[in-house]
């Protein structure tokens, strides 16, 4: 493409539009399901708090699936113009559900949702690096950075604004105008169509045939099929989760003893690694689980003394921080590595873990300050978020780069999907654990409650964070030792194939 050598080429600034639409759109429903199922389906803590981490969880745990399907059979285009259709399709449908209440419709609206991200969740990043030339990858690192921006920028937005024009459109409004933020997108495709196919894959411009088609729909029935299942069965849907993730980080076991000695080494470092961003990603699976739901019931409804806010967009104080911080965390980073300091990826994430301790010690803490009005300040919370975020950042995609690295190239996309199945098993986790805290309709909350449920809970959170921050550097030690063996066993299988080629 023409503009391909740019900083930001013309059809990345239509990607990073189309990031900030999504991001709109899927986030600012994401805030609003906690209440809608808790509240106007009527679900239990429990039961709500099971279905918001299956929902978090199923699009990750698919979308190796997804990108495997885009890069051998439709093309990352196709994937991502199916994928935002069936997006637009299931926020108009939730919206229909949600105007007479019907609890089937609006799982199945869900399970299109959940799939809809499992199918196009990696493709949008191929287009985007497509985009640029070979030259001007720099560029294209600068392009990803304002992509993740932009796509934070629309979730606060969202996150901030839907649950207050609740009052004003009720849930199916809010969802309506999600399914026509997704709507602009399809308009986006259908545009610029020749641009994104050019940016997309060698399959994007060839044709797909009939065979592969049939395959591959009969395959989304079944697809879609499992996610409802698991949306209507949660107690046993959470074992095919399971079973799923679990599977995969087997069939990565059983390519260990397949490979070279040398890569041996480094994919047993990346399998504890693996280990380490489960129980990691568990602490960001909160937000959405015990957090959200602590904040729905003991926030308050003012932040800084002066801002309105509702309790269900506490999660936009995420974005907000993850905005806010992203600038200076790099310029940390910079300063860091020209002092000569710059810490292994494992060490990076017992530091993401100290932060997540602070973040949950403050959470316990706040239990303490109950007003009159039966509220802890909203300030509290965004505290709260800005340690947790700043654990989020500190690690952003590290796992993912360790990951590329440190396999054989047959396995780099696969093995890259395991840091979504890493993010799917924690989040599923984090729900089942997150019912412990969940109480009964119509409960009561007196002191007791709030200190016996609620602060027991987050100090025992923050403790078990502050344990995995000494697990990790001593895990740190251990994956650098394996790195090292793999990288020497490498250079004496090169020293080997060069002193042959000097015999010859």
């Amino acid at each position: 493409m023409q503009d391909a050598n740019t900083r930001f080429p013309f059809i990345a600034r239509v990607l990073i539009l189309r990031q900030f639409l999504w991001g709109a759109a899927f986030y600012g429903t994401y805030v609003l399901l906690t209440k809608y199922f808790l509240v106007e389906l009527n679900y239990s803590e429990a039961d709500t708090i099971m279905m918001m981490g299956a929902f978090g969880a199923v699009g990750p745990v698919f979308s190796a699936v997804g990108g495997f399907v885009a890069d051998r059979y439709i093309g990352s285009f196709r994937a991502v113009y199916i994928g935002y259709t069936t997006y637009t399709v299931g926020f108009f449908i939730l919206g229909i559900g949600a105007s007479s209440l019907n609890i089937p419709l609006s799982i199945f609206a869900i399970a299109l949702i959940g799939y809809a991200r499992g199918l196009s969740a990696t493709s949008p990043t191929v287009l985007l690096g497509n985009s640029y030339s070979s030259t001007n990858r720099d560029a294209f690192q600068q392009g990803l950075t304002v992509n993740y921006s932009i796509n934070n920028l629309g979730s606060f937005a969202s996150k901030y604004l839907f649950p207050f024009m609740v009052a004003f459109l009720a849930y199916r409004g809010n969802f309506y105008i999600a399914s026509g933020l997704m709507s602009i997108t399809l308009v986006l495709f259908v545009l610029f169509r020749d641009h994104f196919i050019a940016s997309g894959n060698d399959i994007d411009r060839r044709s797909v045939s009939l065979k592969v088609w049939v395959i591959f729909f009969a395959g989304s029935i079944v697809m879609l099929g499992l996610v409802f299942w698991v949306f209507s069965n949660l107690d046993a849907g959470k074992y095919l989760l399971y079973a799923l993730g679990f599977s995969a980080i087997g069939y990565f076991v059983f390519e260990i003893t397949r490979a070279t000695k040398a890569f041996q080494y480094k994919m047993l470092a990346v399998l504890i690694m693996i280990f380490i961003m489960i129980v990691f990603y568990f602490y960001y699976g909160q937000m959405l689980t015990s957090m959200n739901i602590y904040a729905i019931n003991l926030m308050g409804d003012s932040l800084l003394g002066f801002i309105p806010i509702r309790p269900e967009s506490n999660a936009a104080f995420n974005p907000l921080w993850c905005f806010v911080l992203g600038g200076p965390v790099i310029f940390i980073y910079g300063w860091l590595e020209r002092k000569g300091f710059n810490p292994s990826i494992p060490t990076k994430f017992s530091a993401a873990f100290l932060f997540s301790a602070i973040s949950f010690s403050l959470l316990g803490l706040s239990t303490n300050f109950v007003g009159e009005s039966g509220k802890i300040s909203a300030d509290w919370i965004l505290w709260v978020h800005f340690f947790q975020s700043l654990a989020e950042l500190i690690v952003g995609a590290l796992g993912a780069g360790f990951i590329f690295e440190m396999v054989p190239r047959y396995l780099s996309a696969f093995a890259i999907g395991l840091r979504s199945v890493a993010l799917s098993l924690s989040g599923i986790l984090a729900a089942v654990i997150s019912t412990r805290i969940a109480l009964p309709k119509d409960q009561v909350l007196t002191q007791d409650i709030i200190e016996n449920v609620y602060a027991s809970y987050f100090f025992n959170l923050a403790i078990m964070a502050v344990v995995m921050v000494f697990v990790t550097l001593a895990l740190s030690k251990v994956i650098t030792n394996l790195v090292r063996k793999g990288e020497e066993l490498e250079q004496q299988n090169k020293d080997a194939e060069d002193a042959l080629t000097v015999q010859h």
